[in-house]
């Protein structure tokens, strides 16, 4: 049996494989950057590692 790694999997640290996205209510979402961004959101940062991007989703910090 393979493991496979699914859409929210960290990645390797030194690809951008996330983004992080905003909705017109301002919330925020960590995103896999291979997938269409859904209808309503839009790239708030990244594409980046999946560390910068779960560290501009820290509140208190500002995102690109």
């Amino acid at each position: 049996m393979s493991a496979r790694s699914g859409p929210f999997d960290p990645g390797p640290e030194d690809r951008a494989t996330h983004l992080v996205l905003e909705n017109a209510q301002g919330q925020l979402s960590l995103w896999p950057a291979w997938r269409e961004v859904p209808e309503g959101w839009s790239v708030r940062f990244g594409p980046a590692p999946h560390g910068a991007c779960t560290a501009a989703l820290e509140p208190g910090r500002e995102r690109a």
